[in-house]
């Protein structure tokens, strides 16, 4: 084993360069995720550093990442009765708000959520530390974190525009701090106010707090302090421990990371399969390659379990040198995951850190890399057993075994897909999208096993300008293929039907990686094309108003402000309710009913558009499901933990697929307010006749943190989103592609090797080195193209089922749209895949010494 290891290094080497790219991909993937749970535990590590009790009002329910959650204001007298508590150090009442520091450009400078604070000097309750200036102490100073003050360009003593919810101020820069000590300390922007002016700068509610941080004294523990705190608050006001409090942040966000783990390995895996039929590819060869030498130790005594374990032992070696190397380069490319995802999402940088490296990359990287290989090599290495002694005494390679198994299963696996795929889309709901999934897949199994037998006639129709200049007549056609292929075409076509078992698993490298670029086109294609269409029908407003984030605020002023100019009919703030129903947590449209229901085109089916108080109007699919009916009486309860019965006052026609901005559920704002006055605007819906987008401007000029979004822009936005999920899945599945075309260079590498004798017969008989290149090349380029073919076409196959079985499951993706453009890129890249992936392998086989190439057996 060890010396077959060193006798057939340069062979193994593209092998093991598979393995390297699958682990690299998988040992990224953990280091990068581990890495950001590292950083964000730092981080929440520095939120609940020295508060060990937080006293807030009671909540139901938490807010979900990324939600304008509204928080009951705590009085202010509750502040003093904790500071009597025996076992608190310190009390500090928390003032926060939205304040965004806007640069000279009139742009928002700094990262997302843009917080507004008191400053509080006490590093055990607060995390801003001072670098330099001075703290701000009247209400026209403010302090302001050294990252956004970098990037506003601002310096202590500049004249500073602050965006606040209320509109815009002009500040004095006195100050500099840092917050916290984490990676994330970057991603924070935050603006600190005077102590006495920032209740009146950033809450809604003077007099009051966000939230009551405490300290404990020395020898008291969290438990202890909170038991004590909550004895002496009033009803409707909690106290929680400080690791209670950073377990909820951290949650939302370690689900967002455990996803964005899952995505990446999943494109690491596809990147892993389409490497073991490398590897596998890889050891056929050498072992139809030796097989005298294999009959010859079998004809001196060696076992059929020795000659397995040979071969074995060799993908054991190749598979724990590509598992190290495999390793060793995730640490590259889990910095270049961080650098891509942060230029996806906007060219800001992730919040890193140093990198760790988590034993479970390690236990991956090996048990991955090592079971991969011996599992792709398995069979050759069972088949290199079976070589009997008296192949030892042959000349010529082994009869090609026939494809009719191959064709006839492939065939059988295509049927079944088939009819899996035609019974999921007669069907519906999760089952029917089940069996189509179960059918695709089956298809495409089908595919794969059968590309043996449909190696043949593919290659000859797809190297027609190759073949026909062979054998015919002479004709203008045959001049032309003859100008086009010659002698070395003809050869390099043929050399891709020699074995069409080794040409279908050379292509099926490639056909996999194409076959999942091609079906997500289709499906990202059609998905965009189906968003259009639904913007164009459903889009009920000339103009909307939105923050420029998830997490910036819309105020009820700005839409007062719009609803003011000359030809606006309606500015319509959009709220989000929520509340418990059932015993699950549901979003509705806080507003006018029937204001809302005008607005967005919900005709009223049932009931009656006048809902009150604990009223609610659904949508007709949402009732359907939920059986639901007019009368029908649901326990509920609301944000402030009001336990409620809701009742359902009318049924509206909503057509999610036609109108995706429209509410599913409707409740009275009038009525829902009293639980949660401060719920947040989402975005405001303006109805205009005539009015011209700079007046529109001018009345949220005091809004800069404001966006002001025509219909046009509001698709391009939604197109825009698309695009970018499209960007990076491609991005992610070339890695697939870059690993089979490893593997196109390898068989070639490997076919040069066996075909050494022939080669010097070929440069004896008078075939130049130039000739013996383009064979080559053309050998690469068919078998290219035959790999595209068949993997843009299944895949279109796949993408069309799958749409289908979308657009039936009412999912939203009824048209059907094909990138064909973006497929004939795909086929043209195979090609000069093929090129370039000959370029090694014809060098060196036009390099090969004559008379040496000619003795060798």
């Amino acid at each position: 084993m060890l010396r077959g290891l060193v006798a057939h290094r340069a062979r193994l080497l593209l092998s093991g360069v598979a393995v390297v790219a699958g682990v690299a991909f998988i040992a990224g993937t953990l280091i990068f995720s581990a890495t950001l749970d590292r950083s964000f535990d730092r981080a929440f590590d520095d939120l609940g550093r020295g508060t060990d009790v937080i006293v807030r009002t009671d909540r139901a329910f938490e807010p979900g990442l990324g939600e304008r959650a509204s928080e009951r204001p705590v009085p202010a007298p509750v502040l003093a009765a904790v500071r009597k508590v025996p076992g608190v150090e310190k009390a500090h009442g928390v003032v926060t708000g939205f304040a965004a520091v806007v640069d000279r450009h009139g742009r928002i400078a700094g990262s997302e959520p843009q917080t507004g604070v008191a400053w509080d000097g006490d590093p055990d309750l607060s995390l801003p530390r001072l670098t330099s200036g001075a703290p701000p102490t009247a209400p026209d100073e403010i302090a302001v974190d050294v990252t956004t003050a970098k990037d506003a360009g601002y310096r202590v003593g500049d004249r500073v525009t602050v965006a606040l919810a209320a509109g815009t101020r002009t500040f004095r820069l006195t100050g500099l701090f840092e917050v916290g000590d984490s990676a994330l300390s970057d991603q924070l922007s935050m603006t600190a106010f005077a102590p006495d002016a920032a209740p009146r700068l950033l809450s809604d509610h003077p007099g009051t707090y966000a939230r009551i941080v405490v300290h404990a004294d020395d020898g008291v523990t969290q438990e202890q302090l909170k038991d004590a705190v909550a004895a002496a608050l009033p009803p409707g006001v909690e106290a929680i421990t400080g690791e209670q409090a950073v377990d909820e942040q951290a949650e939302p966000v370690s689900d967002v990371l455990k996803a964005i783990r899952t995505f990446l390995l999943m494109f690491a895996v596809i990147a892993m399969f389409v490497g073991s039929f490398i590897i596998f590819n890889t050891f056929a060869m050498l072992v139809s390659g030796r097989v005298r030498e294999l009959a010859l130790l079998r004809a001196v005594g060696a076992s059929r379990a020795q000659v397995t374990r040979s071969v074995l032992g060799e993908a054991s070696g190749v598979g724990l040198v590509g598992s190290t190397l495999g390793l060793l380069a995730g640490v590259g490319v889990a910095a270049g995951l961080a650098r891509v995802l942060g230029v996806l999402l906007g060219g800001e940088d992730l919040p890193f850190g140093t990198l760790v490296v988590p034993s479970s990359a390690v236990i991956a990287s090996y048990a991955v890399g090592t079971l991969v290989t011996l599992t792709a090599a398995f069979v050759p290495a069972r088949r290199a057993a079976r070589t009997p002694p008296v192949a030892a005494l042959r000349e010529g390679t082994a009869t090609p075994r026939p494809l009719r198994g191959r064709l006839l299963s492939g065939g059988g696996a295509l049927a079944v897909g088939g009819a899996l795929a035609g019974a999921g889309l007669a069907g519906s709901g999760n089952s029917g999208l089940t069996l189509v999934g179960a059918g695709a897949m089956t298809l495409f199994i089908g595919v794969v096993v059968a590309s043996p037998a449909l190696s043949g006639p593919a290659i000859r129709l797809l190297g027609w300008p190759l073949f026909c200049g062979g054998t015919t007549p002479h004709t203008p056609w045959k001049s032309l293929c003859a100008r086009f292929g010659g002698t070395a075409g003809r050869m390099g076509g043929r050399n891709a039907l020699r074995d069409p078992r080794r040409t279908a698993a050379t292509a099926s490298a490639l056909t996999i990686g194409l076959a999942l670029i091609a079906a997500v086109s289709v499906l990202v294609q059609s998905m965009a094309s189906s968003v259009d269409r639904q913007l164009d029908a459903g889009l009920t407003a000339d103009y909307q108003i939105t923050g420029r984030s998830q997490l910036t605020p819309v105020t009820a002023e700005a839409a007062g402000a719009v609803a003011k100019v000359d030809g606006v009919r309606a500015a319509i703030p959009i709220r989000t309710a929520r509340f418990r129903l059932d015993g699950s947590v549901e979003s509705a449209a806080a507003g006018t009913p029937g204001e809302l229901l005008g607005h967005f085109r919900l005709p009223l089916q049932q009931g009656t558009p006048s809902a009150h108080g604990d009223d609610l109007l659904v949508g007709h699919s949402v009732a359907a499901a939920r059986s639901w009916k007019v009368g029908t009486a649901i326990a509920g309860q609301y944000q402030d933990g009001t336990k409620r019965t809701f009742r359902i006052a009318g049924i509206f026609a909503d057509h999610p697929s036609v109108t995706p901005s429209a509410p599913s559920m409707i409740i009275d704002w009038a009525g829902y307010r009293a639980h949660d006055p401060d719920a947040p605007i989402d975005r405001i819906e303006v109805d205009a006749t005539g009015v011209g987008r700079a007046a529109l401007e001018k009345a949220l000029s005091p809004w800069p943190n404001l966006e002001l979004k025509d219909r046009a822009q509001v698709k391009a936005d939604a197109a825009g989103s698309i695009d970018l999920f499209l960007k990076l899945v491609l991005g992610l599945l070339v890695l697939s592609v870059l690993v089979a075309a490893l593997g196109i260079v390898n068989t070639l590498a490997l076919a040069v090797t066996e075909r050494t004798r022939e080669i010097g017969m070929l440069r004896a008989l008078g075939m130049q080195r130039r000739q013996l290149r383009r064979m080559i090349r053309y050998e690469a380029v068919v078998v290219s193209l035959f790999g595209a073919a068949l993997g843009v076409g299944t895949g279109v196959v796949l993408g069309i089922v799958l749409q289908r079985a979308m657009a039936a499951g009412d999912g939203g993706m009824e048209v059907l749209a094909i990138p064909y453009g973006r497929l004939a890129v795909c086929v043209a890249a195979a090609a000069v895949i093929g090129v370039a992936a000959a370029v090694w392998p014809a060098h060196r086989a036009a390099r090969l010494n004559v008379l040496r190439a000619i003795a060798t057996e």
